[in-house]
């Protein structure tokens, strides 16, 4: 299974720390903490913007058997509940920090490709087109390499 919780240096120190002395020498050169580009494809929640993908395109592709809006709302709001509690009972994430910004990281990938939010007058999609990059660059800025 991919490992999907992120490996700071804090980590990388507490698991040497919790090894016999002989150990720590040998498995301080193969631990690492996560670079700036594998902590940011963790903190993406691929799994279940996948999953939005399909459902939202199964929900436009019932034309007018079922209420489209109301629909969009629902897969949305399910699968952005569901996201950290996808991603801390399936994939073992148990780091608060990442699963609040895996959450968010989900309602900017619906919110940039339209989602539900591209039937509201206001909406514009070089919103999301802005909010994407602009969430992606602060996100490490707030978070840190902790």
């Amino acid at each position: 299974m991919l490992q999907r919780m992120i490996f700071t240096q804090a980590d990388v120190m507490e698991k040497i720390a919790a090894m016999p002395g002989e150990a720590r020498a040998a498995v301080h050169e193969q631990l690492k903490p996560d670079d700036y580009k594998s902590r940011l494809l963790k903190y993406i929640p691929a799994e279940v913007v996948a999953m939005y993908i399909t459902l939202d395109s199964i929900t436009r592709s019932a034309g007018n058997q079922i209420p489209l809006q109301p629909a969009l709302w629902i897969v949305f709001t399910l699968l952005l509940i569901g996201t950290p509690l996808w991603l801390w009972r399936v994939m073992k994430v148990t780091k608060r920090g990442q699963l609040v910004i895996s959450f968010f990281a989900f309602a900017v990938w619906v919110f940039a490709l339209g989602g539900p939010f591209a039937l509201q007058q206001w909406y514009h999609p070089v919103y999301g087109a802005l909010l994407m990059p602009l969430y992606t660059f602060l996100v490490p800025i707030i978070k840190g390499g902790t």
